[in-house]
């Protein structure tokens, strides 16, 4: 259903995420959501995911699981909106990034965001109305123990929003040859210099492997753990693929923002994000087949 990222162990791929992010929290942080730009497709995402709880008719003070929750900027959002909201990543840095962004945004002494692994969450059975994990499960080692445990603690009738990467865009095949280059030392120095002397966009980053899928399998997998996919939006839009895409500089962060209006229409699929909203309608009864 799936392909791989690496011969890793699934504690070894957890390693290299959580240190990863607590090198780059901060620039994470500035770069997609506080000085994103005219363009910032994880901006897009969340409006999305926003948009996906108001369309659980939710009740006020409602409980919220964000699994991987980054920096925080989500979390806050649905705070602010009143539902009891809980946020969990496995970078320490992010986690103390997280909590800051609460008590900036008014909510002093905020103790709801934890360090944690999303495949064993320390939260009882149903215990959330709603689990967002967005930008998550491409980086665990498969996908089979991450949804039975979504499946877990998602009570039944609630709802489950996730992404993944969208195996079928152009941008991601892309960027899958781009990083396949970046590993070869003569190519990574190469790119470096471009990127930094000529560019002057910063240091070429070491961006933990990721694992793709594609939309109608997945749609279909979570279907075997339960959920029942309600709609979808793709996002991460690029008019050229990685790294000509940085040539254009905001001619390419235009195109990129003019082309989310195709989030949920017939050529959506070209964006490299694939962002599904879904109802749990079983628990599972029995181990789950390995995806």
């Amino acid at each position: 259903m799936t392909s791989t990222s690496t011969g890793e162990t699934a504690e070894k791929v957890k390693r290299n995420v959580a240190e990863f992010y607590d090198r780059t929290y901060l620039s994470y942080h500035q770069g997609h959501y506080q000085e994103s730009g005219p363009y910032s497709p994880l901006k897009y995402r969340q409006s999305y995911i926003e948009e996906m709880v108001e369309d659980c008719h939710l009740p006020g003070g409602a409980k919220i699981l964000d699994t991987g929750c980054g920096p925080g900027e989500l979390v806050l959002a649905l705070t602010t909106k009143g539902y009891d909201v809980w946020g969990v990543d496995i970078s320490s840095a992010m986690v103390k990034e997280a909590t800051k962004t609460l008590e900036g945004g008014g909510f002093r002494g905020f103790r709801q965001i934890r360090q944690g692994d999303v495949e064993n969450l320390e939260f009882a059975d149903g215990s959330f109305d709603v689990v967002i994990a967005a930008g998550v499960l491409e980086y665990q080692k498969e996908d089979a123990r991450f949804l039975s445990e979504m499946n877990r603690v998602v009570r039944k009738g609630g709802h489950l929003i996730l992404n993944v990467t969208n195996r079928s865009s152009y941008v991601t095949r892309s960027e899958e040859l781009y990083l396949r280059l970046k590993r070869k030392p003569v190519v990574k120095r190469l790119l470096h210099f471009f990127k930094n002397a000529i560019l002057r966009k910063g240091p070429i980053s070491d961006f933990p492997s990721r694992r793709v899928h594609r939309p109608k399998q997945f749609d279909r997998e979570l279907a075997v753990f339960g959920f029942r996919k309600i709609r979808h939006n793709y996002f991460r839009f690029s008019l050229l693929p990685a790294p000509f895409d940085a040539l254009l500089g905001s001619l390419s962060l235009a195109a990129g923002r003019y082309m989310e209006r195709w989030t949920q229409s017939p050529i959506g699929f070209i964006g490299g994000g694939y962002l599904v909203f879904c109802k749990k309608d079983s628990d599972l009864r029995q181990e789950p087949p390995c995806t």
